[in-house]
């Protein structure tokens, strides 16, 4: 009775074995599909000429305007925004009102007007612009009429920039 125990305890064990068993009877075939290629684009612009304004001996009422060509020298069509920032802090620059106005336009569209300190904080809508086009922005600072005698010799030092951001990403299929 004690061997007829063990055969019955041992097919009991060895059944669940019966149910795991794997294969290896699996047809497979693998095709390559090589020379797939993928590109990133380039972001690039240029801006010409460099260093627009060099206006010395300022007096309340004047101006100055000069056009500057944002181009478009990458692969990729981006938008961008104009922006400025200073290397000093002087009330040409800090005052909001009697300090430098900027207007900036691109042709007869305005494309922002106010303290020249306000064109990176307050930006206007970005511009388009494809590969290989170009855009030609009349920039004019003033020194308002309503400018004092404390603002007599300061000097300002101010880079206008032009920040270009990629157009979205597509459906490439």
């Amino acid at each position: 009775m004690k061997r007829y125990m063990w055969l019955v305890g041992s097919i009991f064990l060895l059944i669940p074995l019966l149910f795991f068993q794997s294969t290896s009877a699996l047809f497979t075939k693998r095709i390559d599909d090589p020379n797939n290629t993928f590109q990133t684009g380039t972001l690039n612009m240029s801006v010409s000429p460099s260093a627009v304004f060099n206006i010395t001996n300022m007096v309340p009422g004047d101006f100055a305007a000069k056009t500057v060509t944002i181009q478009n020298t990458g692969n990729v069509d981006f938008t961008y925004v104009v922006g400025a920032i200073n290397t000093g802090s002087t009330d040409l620059w800090t005052d909001k009102t009697n300090g430098l106005q900027v207007e900036i336009k691109k042709g007869a569209t305005t494309y922002y007007s106010g303290p020249v300190s306000d064109v990176s904080t307050n930006p206007a809508s970005p511009l388009s612009l494809p590969v290989g086009q170009n855009d030609v922005l009349t920039i004019k600072v003033t020194l308002p009429i309503s400018a004092d005698n404390t603002f007599q010799m300061l000097t300002e030092v101010i880079t206008f920039t032009f920040q270009a951001t990629q157009l979205p990403g597509q459906d490439r299929s």
